[in-house]
């Protein structure tokens, strides 16, 4: 087992034995020359000692051999008397060399414990070192996530920067534009005041010409006589005036051509549930159902628009080409289309009859988050976060006119039927109502909401405007003098979703809306109550919307799963 995979006490200890060696292995020699002294002075004394006990035994022979009186072995027992002091000299020598021995092996062992003592030292202040090694990279741990934090919050800043700088990119561009449309609205204005009362004054000149037949007349009546030319000149230019700024009592609607009067069923509040099935691989991002309520759409995260039955809950077509998630689905009013906005910045439109893909819008350089076609179909209005609205000519096939929104679009609605009136919500939390053919904004509704407006939708009628945002709550506009209504909210509703679409019933009688806990909620329209609440769904619903006969309800929920109601 290699030191990168022991545990960090093992790696410890490891180490200080690795130290300890180091420490010792410096006195190794020292420990060898001593050992082989020491050997070798015991072998020398073995036979020093053996040398002496074979002389002393000699010279006891001698000894013998003296008494006996013989020469020649006293002459050699005088040399062995010399040969044993000069064995005694070396043995003597051999102690004095034995005594600095173990005068060198003191010292040697009194550097051991002096060396075992700075290994001690060493070994505490190794521990110390680890101890606070330890505590600094904890610290450092804890600077780098504050670090990686930090970086978060700047990535964000820098966001928020970019994006508040392209908000004021194009608020300046917009009011450029809106300076020069405005230099030439005023001239158009005078231009127009001008003929006005050029053809006010003719009129009065042909009055004044029949008030004076009148008075020749025997039978005129005096009635007939009481409007005198400069009077009806004033009073056509009070009218034009009035027209054109309006008054509090008598004020027009902003719109110029109303929705056509429809027959719709009663709406009743769904009791019971017909159909729920899971309609998509991946998250469900929008639902919409067809002008006669038999099919309804949906698109979402797999990159693909579904076409369901709404009489038996089967799937009819599925329609592909996106290369991003499908934001947004619509029918054209005689179902031969179904578009689907998507994040790949295009809008596409598909033959329900051959399935194949007819059109692809592009020209947004954002996600493209709402799409409708207008009345007749020929036409089709998108909404994008890079804070532009665009009217498309399906005849033609491109752009016909760019519309600068201040704010990103989360959602767009038809205020008429031929799609002139168009009503955005937008991230700044703010709801426009537009003019499609000059591409004026004919009324900036700010203050409704407290945070950003996730749906709008016009009633039947078109007077009022529902809008919902994600401060929880639902408010109802009156389009005639834009006045708030009502406000629609409860206890546990959330709304979950950026893109999350509200509906109010085709009678008007009831508003329904998803919470990001998968309940449905129905509020009376008039009084503000919660009517009823049902609880189906898992996931946070994306969207609720009623069939045009009132007889069902279709929601959708960010878990995959569809829900017809009865």
């Amino acid at each position: 087992m290699t030191a990168k995979h022991l545990n960090p006490w093992e790696a410890n200890l490891l180490t200080q034995f690795q130290n300890r060696d180091v420490t010792v292995l410096g006195f190794k020699s020292v420990f060898d020359s001593y050992y082989r002294l020491e050997q070798k002075l015991l072998v020398t004394k073995r036979e020093y000692e053996e040398e002496i006990a074979s002389l002393k035994r000699q010279q006891h022979i001698d000894l013998q051999n003296l008494n006996s009186g013989k020469l020649e072995e006293r002459t050699s027992s005088l040399a062995d008397q010399s040969r044993i002091r000069e064995l005694e000299k070396q043995i003597l020598d051999l102690k004095d060399e034995r005594g600095e021995l173990y005068k060198t092996q003191g010292q040697n062992a009194q550097r051991l414990l002096e060396a075992n003592e700075i290994m001690k030292k060493m070994e505490e202040k190794v521990k110390e070192d680890q101890l606070r090694i330890e505590k600094l990279t904890t610290e450092v741990e804890k600077l780098m996530t504050k670090a990686k934090h930090q970086v978060e919050v700047i990535r964000e800043k820098d966001s928020t920067i970019q994006f508040i700088h392209d908000e004021m990119t194009a608020l300046q561009l917009e009011l450029t534009k809106t300076d020069e449309k405005m230099a030439d609205i005023k001239k158009e204005n005078a231009e127009l005041l001008d003929r006005w009362i050029k053809k006010k004054n003719e009129e009065v000149e042909r009055m004044n010409e029949a008030n004076l037949y009148g008075q020749r007349s025997p039978g005129a009546s005096q009635q007939e006589k009481t409007l005198s030319g400069s009077n009806y000149l004033a009073d056509a230019i009070w009218k034009l005036r009035r027209s054109t700024i309006g008054s509090p009592q008598t004020s027009p609607t902003p719109f110029a051509k109303q929705i056509s009067e429809e027959i719709h069923a009663e709406c009743i509040l769904p009791t019971e549930i017909k159909f729920k099935f899971p309609a998509h691989s991946d998250v469900i991002n929008t639902i919409q159902t067809s002008p006669d309520g038999t099919m309804i759409a949906t698109g979402g995260e797999d990159k693909k628009v579904k076409v369901f039955d709404t009489r038996k809950g089967t799937l009819i077509q599925t329609f592909s080409g996106s290369l991003q998630s499908v934001m947004c689905v619509d029918f054209s009013h005689t179902d031969d289309m179904i578009l689907g906005t998507s994040n790949d910045n295009s809008t596409r439109l598909w033959s329900t009859s051959t399935g194949r893909l007819k059109m692809t819008l592009t020209g947004h350089i954002g996600k493209v988050f709402s799409a409708r076609f207008n009345g007749d179909s020929s036409r089709v209005i998108s909404g994008s976060h890079d804070r532009t609205l665009k009217i498309w000519d399906l005849n033609r096939g491109y752009c016909v006119r760019t519309i600068f929104s201040f704010s990103s679009c989360n959602d767009i609605c038809l205020a008429d039927s031929d799609g002139v009136t168009i009503v955005s919500g937008h991230l700044d939390n703010n709801a426009r109502i537009w003019d499609t053919r000059s591409g004026k904004c004919i009324k900036e509704l700010s203050g409704i909401h407290q945070a950003q407006i996730t749906s709008v939708g016009v009633t039947s009628d078109g007077c009022k405007m529902l809008t919902s945002s994600r401060d929880n709550t639902l408010k109802l506009i009156d389009l005639r003098n834009y006045q708030t209504l009502h406000v629609y909210q409860a206890e546990g509703y959330i709304s979950g979703i950026n893109w999350a679409k509200a509906a109010i019933s085709r009678d008007g009688k009831y508003v329904a809306a998803g919470s990001a806990d998968g309940t449905i909620y129905f509020w009376d329209a008039e009084s503000g109550q919660v009517e009823k609440k049902l609880k189906e769904h898992t996931g946070a619903i994306c969207g609720v919307v009623w069939s045009p006969l009132g007889d069902n309800l279709f929601s959708a929920d960010r878990d995959r799963t569809i829900c017809i109601w009865k």
